[in-house]
């Protein structure tokens, strides 16, 4: 059986990039959507376009996300022929861990060597007695796992409050987890982690990856633990790769951008543990509407130098704030990096934080949320921000109009994404916003995208004038944007 919704297809040499044109500066939702299907069809992928894409935001459409971040989490592999195999050899051993490590001590009772095993035994090889210590770790990861997403309809619709199928598989994944790493074993906020994952495979429209999500996200769960364990481990909180240090990082950038907010919250005392422990630790994951926090993640799991953007992200939430903070006293000011406000547009915190890390942030006092918004209203999937060679950047042509407005305000759904071309960050409306696309109905079918080449053609040729094809880009598309 295979597990592939996108097409495989073998790249032939790479071709020399096509005469220069000026950039389309009007991509529709189809066109993009089509370049992120077309990035995930060679053979064996380029990462450096998997991350790439991934940071300017993943559309919601034909299960990418879900694809994108088993890629970007390590858990796919990057030659596509080995997909079904590796998925498969997975996918068993989860069943195996399950099967061995969800202890049922009444299963054993009628097994020849349970006759001296009993709920009172104390023996090391007692599945009682093991049953009985796993009741423990039991407890603390029902309790939070009935505070994953409360009020989210995809975990609550079925049973009563904290009882659907998704909370069992959520649990099992960390009771699990727990077991396989006795170290460090289940610690509160893991599930925080956990959730986002587990929710993106689980409503995958292909049902060969939807019906694995449990077993996807556990791999993919452990692997991403792999990267911030460290944060949750309490012995190694004052080491070089503690949580203490990840603050101390995150305490020079603010330093180092805004002075003067730096000595105000260190004139009040104000620890940055207070606030930031809880940032930092659940990726940000409690501050944010879930719509907001997978965007943002898209950017986290595709930075090269993983979750170094995070910090910058964390930085430009105080300085959003800072008018306020710069006014309030110690407990108001703890009280709102606490409870994040809720009025402070998600996409012009992270406007802000792109020109954090890309040393363009220039503070402006007047309107302190204007500080980090001249950017272009258009997306070049082509451009090849951190991940290409210098010598595309250079001769990248400019866009043939700018538009520096900024973005009108969301709090409620994430209808404005920033990404980041070649010279420039850049503003473009979100794949759900209707001045993209005022027809989603109209994009490229799953069951039909795979094996039409005219449907695949036509969706980048919408626009009037081709997108130039440069560097590693030019390994994989044609002149139309089509995967070679």
């Amino acid at each position: 059986m295979s597990f592939d919704p996108i097409q495989t297809t073998s790249a032939p040499n790479p071709s020399p990039p096509p005469a220069a044109n000026p950039i389309a500066t009007n991509i529709s939702y189809k066109e993009r959507v089509h370049y992120y299907k077309e990035a995930l069809k060679p053979n064996v992928i380029d990462i450096s376009i998997i991350q790439h894409l991934a940071e300017q935001g993943i559309p919601e459409s034909h299960g990418l996300r879900s694809l994108y971040w088993k890629i970007l989490l390590r858990y796919l592999p990057l030659d596509r022929t080995k997909w079904d195999s590796y998925l498969e050899k997975s996918r068993d051993g989860y069943k195996g861990f399950v099967d061995e490590l969800m202890i049922n001590p009444y299963q054993h009772e009628q097994k020849p060597q349970a006759e001296s095993d009993h709920p009172l035994s104390v023996s090391h090889d007692s599945k009682w007695n093991e049953y009985f210590k796993d009741q423990n770790i039991l407890v603390d990861i029902e309790k939070d796992v009935r505070r994953t997403f409360p009020s989210l309809h995809f975990f609550n619709h079925q049973q009563e409050e904290g009882k659907t199928i998704h909370y069992e598989a959520l649990r099992r994944i960390l009771f699990i987890y727990a077991k396989l790493n006795p170290g460090i074993r289940y610690v509160q906020g893991m599930n925080e982690i956990l959730g986002p994952i587990y929710y993106i495979f689980a409503i995958d429209p292909d049902e060969n990856y939807k019906v694995h999500a449990e077993a996807d996200a556990f791999y993919c769960f452990t692997n991403l633990m792999s990267e911030i364990r460290d944060n949750f481990c309490k012995s190694l909180d004052k080491s070089d790769s503690g949580i203490i240090m990840n603050i101390k990082k995150l305490n020079r950038i603010l330093k180092e951008k805004d002075r003067e907010l730096w000595d105000d919250l260190e004139e009040k005392k104000l620890n940055p543990q207070f606030y930031s422990f809880r940032w930092i630790t659940l990726l940000l994951s409690q501050e944010f509407e879930l719509p907001d926090v997978l965007r943002l993640w898209d950017s986290l799991f595709s930075d090269p130098s993983r979750f170094d953007f995070l910090y910058y992200f964390c930085c430009s939430m105080l300085i959003c704030v800072r008018d306020q903070l710069l006014s309030f006293t110690f407990a108001d000011s703890l009280k709102l990096l606490q409870s994040y406000p809720t009025h402070i547009d998600f996409h012009t915190i992270y406007a802000t934080a792109l020109s954090l890390k890309n040393g363009t942030f220039k503070l402006n006092s007047a309107n302190v949320l204007e500080s980090g918004q001249s950017y272009i209203r258009f997306f070049n999937p082509f451009s090849l921000g951190n991940y290409g060679s210098s010598s595309s950047n250079t001769n990248s042509p400019p866009p043939t109009s700018i538009n520096t407005s900024s973005p009108s305000p969301s709090t409620s759904s994430p209808n404005t994404n920033v990404y980041k071309t070649t010279d420039n960050p850049v503003l473009l409306q979100n794949s759900n916003n209707v001045n993209n696309n005022n027809n989603n109905n109209n994009s490229p079918n799953l069951n039909n995208v795979n094996t039409s080449n005219e449907q695949s053609s036509s969706s980048s040729s919408s626009s009037s004038t081709p997108p130039l094809i440069k560097g590693f880009f030019a390994k994989y598309f044609d002149s139309n944007g089509n995967a070679k």
